[in-house]
């Protein structure tokens, strides 16, 4: 005996038949709301629920509920995903947003060795003192959750990223003035390919780039990430030279 459904008749109103043929007919859409659509026309004209799943190449229950998400919900119900309800969360916002604050906060500030946090640091600080900072919910925190929460806030604490501050009123002269180098050895290179140069004028020696014998230090203390803004650690580009044979300044002989 054919099985005999008791719900309500479905119609469409001009619109939503439209757009349902639109969608049926469409190359790009997603796969799923382009057989929901033909399963909707399909009962709209009269088919019923195994004809319509047979016809499609799904099951009878797959047509029954999408056209009682449509009949509950509305087209774009039946089109998509109802959401589920799915676990409550764990951890809730002010225990998030206190690991994003340890996490833009540096290491040595807390009275460890490392400048950075690794996740396995920062997460044994985090299960160490949650209890402390009123969070109970952290006490289990794994390196996984640990890992979407910083993603999620957009923080990562175990980089840095340099960024340069003009801070000098000369650089500007001071720019033209290393550029000129640069363009001078240029031309002499070039000369001596070409053959207008049987030797150079002047020899020029840089120091640049010699990490071997420079002693450098920061001119600004590096600043933390902060959610939403730089995940990581920031560093100035510009920094002083500790010793004289880091000079940035090439010799000319």
């Amino acid at each position: 005996m054919p099985f005999v459904t008791k719900r309500l008749p479905l119609s469409l109103s001009a619109a939503d038949r439209k757009r349902l043929e639109d969608l049926r007919r469409s190359r790009s859409a997603e796969k799923r709301q382009v057989l929901h659509a033909a399963i909707l026309l399909e009962c709209a004209n009269g088919g019923s629920d195994n004809a319509v799943a047979s016809a499609n190449g799904v099951n009878r229950h797959t047509v029954a509920l999408c056209v009682r998400k449509f009949l509950q919900f509305g087209i774009d119900a039946a089109l998509g995903e109802l959401p589920r309800p799915g676990k409550s969360r764990r951890i809730p916002d002010d225990a998030i947003a206190w690991v994003l604050d340890c996490a833009c906060q540096k290491p040595k500030e807390l009275g460890y060795s490392y400048e950075l946090w690794t996740y396995a640091l920062l997460q044994s600080h985090v299960r160490k003192h949650c209890l402390a900072a009123s969070h109970p919910s952290l006490l289990e925190l794994s390196r996984s959750k640990l890992h979407r929460i910083l993603t999620q806030g957009e923080v990562r604490p175990h980089m840095i990223r340099y960024y340069v501050e003009r801070r000098d009123p000369e650089f500007e002269r001071k720019m033209i003035e290393v550029l000129h180098v640069y363009k001078d050895v240029e031309i002499v290179n070039a000369g001596l390919v070409e053959g207008t140069l049987k030797e150079p004028p002047r020899v020029t020696i840089s120091y640049d780039e010699k990490p071997g014998i420079q002693a450098l230090a920061p001119t600004t203390p590096d600043r933390p990430p902060a959610p939403h803004r730089h995940p990581s650690h920031l560093r100035d580009y510009e920094y002083k030279r500790l010793v004289l044979l880091g000079h940035k300044k090439n010799i000319l002989v």
